[in-house]
């Protein structure tokens, strides 16, 4: 008699990423396959101000277990972080709920990015300051986030590092 396959379900999980460098990098952790439990889907928000509106589309879309932002916190005063939590917070109807949902990168993602490559603490979110370090560390040189540097040092990130 022949035997059903097995069937496996996933948790469907949305990323909503602020830029460029989150999708990028994401989708390069997603490409190594490292969380295989998972159906995850990366959106990239294309800005911090636009992050509550597609968390809310994809909260409301109703077909992800959970929907997780990840983003920067900027510096203080924390100008362009703080609306978001609110918002996402005033959405939700829970005071806190955000601080469960929200994937942060201190002072940005860079900072995430780099530590598959060595030891590194960035001070600053500035891409200019932080073009040397990122050029010692991956070997891309005069770092300003083009599209093709971002790749680039994505494509660098493997299993073991």
């Amino acid at each position: 008699m022949a035997k059903l396959p097995e069937l496996h379900q996933k948790h469907r999980v949305c990323i909503i990423c602020e830029g460029y460098e989150e999708k990028a990098y994401i989708d390069r952790l997603l490409d190594l396959n490292i969380w295989n439990h998972y159906d995850i889907i990366a959106i990239n928000a294309k800005g911090a101000p636009n992050i509550p509106a597609r968390f809310q589309d994809a909260f409301q879309n109703n077909s992800f277990e959970n929907v997780l932002v990840f983003c920067d916190t900027d510096k203080p005063p924390f100008r362009t972080y703080l609306p978001v939590k609110q918002k996402i917070n005033a959405f939700l109807g829970k005071r806190k709920a955000a601080e469960k949902l929200i994937i942060f990168a201190n002072p940005c993602t860079m900072q995430i990015i780099l530590s598959h490559f060595g030891d590194v603490s960035l001070s600053s979110q500035s891409k200019r300051k932080n073009a040397p370090i990122i050029e010692q560390l991956t070997g891309v040189k005069d770092y300003d986030a083009k599209d093709e540097q971002i790749k680039a040092i994505c494509a660098k990130i493997g299993r073991r590092n």
